[in-house]
Parts: C-alpha cells; structure tokens; sequence
C-alpha cells in the first residue's frame, strides 16, 4: 500500500531556543522521523525573531507540508508566511514552548517530539480558523490586551526555559502594580456593543491562555467561523475583584462582570488609554482602534 507521504516534501522550521530539552541531535532526529514516514524533509533553523515567517514566505509554497518546531510564538510566524499563499500547505506542530496554549487545545503531546511527529504521520489535518488583526497580522488562537496579557513576551526567556509557565507565576507580582480600568468600547459583526472599564480582555481560539485561564471545550470551536471574546470588568472594590477572580478560576463567564461572547468580526476602540496588545504570546503594539475578523477555514493543522 502506497503511504499518504510518499513523494511528498515537508518543511521543518526549527526554533532552536525554545523549550527546556533542546540539543542539535534532536534536529537529526526529528528529520530522521520524517524521512522514515516517508517524506523528502528539508530543515531550517530560526535565528532571530521573524525567521520563521521569512523562512516560510521564500521556500514555504515548495512544499506539501509546513512543520513548525517552537513555541506558540514560532508557530504564529509560520502561519503568516503561509497566510501570503492561495494554496496553502497543510501545517504540522511540534510544541516546545514554555505555556504550549495551542498544542493543549489541539491535543497534541508536549513531552515527546517522537509523540507529535506520530500525530503529523498517523493523524488528521483538520481545518482552523485564523485571525486578522487591523487588516496586516493573522493570529493564531489569542489576541489580548489588559492586566498580566504581556507576561508572555517580556518575560526572560531564559527563565521561560528554566520554569516552563511556571516563569509567569514568578512575575505576575510585577505585572499587578500595573493593573489600572481600560476604557473600551466595543462592537461586534453580530450587534453586540459595549462601553465601559475593563481589566482584561481575551480573543481566543482556543481552551487555555497562557496556561492560566481555561476554557470549557463545548463553548470552543476551532473551525465554526467565530471567536470567543472575554470580557472582564475592572473591579471596584477587594469582594468584586474576588468574586471576578473565582469566576475565571471556575470558567463562569455568563455574568455582565466576566462575560464570553462569540463574533465573526469585532472592533475595540480606544478613547482614553491604548493598552499594548498580545498576539499568540508576542507583543503587538498599542492602537486607537483595533478590528480582528475571523478568516474561516483558513488552514490545516494536523492534529487528535
């Protein structure tokens, strides 16, 4: 019987900082893997930020199949040098991240490149929808601005790699001196509006955000179109902020003061203070006015 990846070609873009386990022989290792499932494999390495992408927009549409090695981080490059393509390859992740958000919501094993590399060999490509943000950048599974949302990035990664997520926790006592109400008006594709102080505030596309706040499964889905869109009200008072904090800790957002909606398409704007914005863990900078639409079936990434 002819396997599915005979005569198929795949890229392995290889982030060589990230994670905890990295060494050069996992690089043989993994091209090795691949070549025995049948695929011509061709292996870069990242070297600064915006490789990835680089790498993917110049040799990405040579091939059959895009596998990212990296953070979640690494893995949104990727998807934007892919984004540029009408014919886009199907994507393959190889998690090695510090929080691994979109590798947990895809059930794909962060412990074991053998394990993941299985899962691209043996699994399903399986479509997702991508998010564009202000019409220039596509998204992965988060966009978010407010209280703790830039842990992610300015946090060492030398200490990401020593604690794994628990590298957050460290800093999160920093991040609370910054906690401040952020005036936000807000409209959806779907009529929904809001004008009021918020904390936080969370695009997802996935279950878990920086390995922190969880999602329930029922309320995500990967490829229906939509987003889901968390909104958490600035606290005015200690038993506020209390009854806010076990709401995310127990996944109510059904209340005006922690609340999740679905959109197609949504539009914050700004009046007072623009916050800096988080894209799949990466700093995005500070806007006015930000529109992030939902491109449906976008991509496919193989996955459980």
């Amino acid at each position: 019987m002819k396997n599915f990846f005979d005569g198929k070609r795949a890229l392995v873009v290889i982030n060589p900082i990230s994670g905890k386990r990295t060494t050069k022989t996992q690089l043989f290792d993994i091209a090795d893997l691949f070549s025995t499932g049948g695929l011509e494999t061709t292996v870069y390495t990242t070297r600064a930020r915006g490789d990835a992408a680089e790498i993917v927009r110049r040799r990405g549409e040579e091939f059959d199949i895009v596998v990212c090695r990296g953070g979640d981080g690494t893995f949104h490059e990727v998807v934007n040098g892919v984004m540029g393509f009408e014919k886009r390859p199907l994507l393959g992740y190889i998690p090695a991240g510090s929080t691994n958000d979109l590798a947990r919501t895809l059930y794909i094993p962060i412990s074991s490149n053998k394990e993941a590399i299985d899962i691209i060999l043996n699994g399903q490509p399986l479509w997702n929808d991508v998010g564009l943000f202000n019409g220039e950048t596509y998204l992965c599974y988060t966009a978010c601005f407010g209280a703790f949302t830039d842990v992610a990035y300015d946090t060492p990664q030398s200490l990401k790699n020593k604690l794994g997520r628990g590298a957050y926790f460290v800093k999160l006592p920093t991040y609370a001196k910054r906690v401040r109400p952020i005036r936000t008006i807000i409209k959806t594709a779907e009529g929904f509006e809001f004008d009021g102080d918020l904390i936080i505030c969370g695009i997802t596309n996935a279950t878990s955000l920086a390995g922190i706040a969880k999602f329930n499964r029922r309320d995500v889905g990967l490829n229906d179109g939509r987003f889901e869109c968390i909104l958490v009200k600035y606290p005015r008072s200690a038993a506020e902020f209390s009854r806010i904090l076990q709401r995310i800790l127990t996944r109510d957002y059904k209340h005006e003061d922690a609340l999740m909606i679905h959109t197609s398409r949504v539009e914050f704007t700004f009046p007072d203070y623009q916050p800096p914005w988080t894209l799949d863990g990466e700093a995005a900078g500070a806007h006015e006015r930000v529109v992030i639409e939902n491109i449906h079936n976008a991509i496919q990434i193989f996955r459980r």
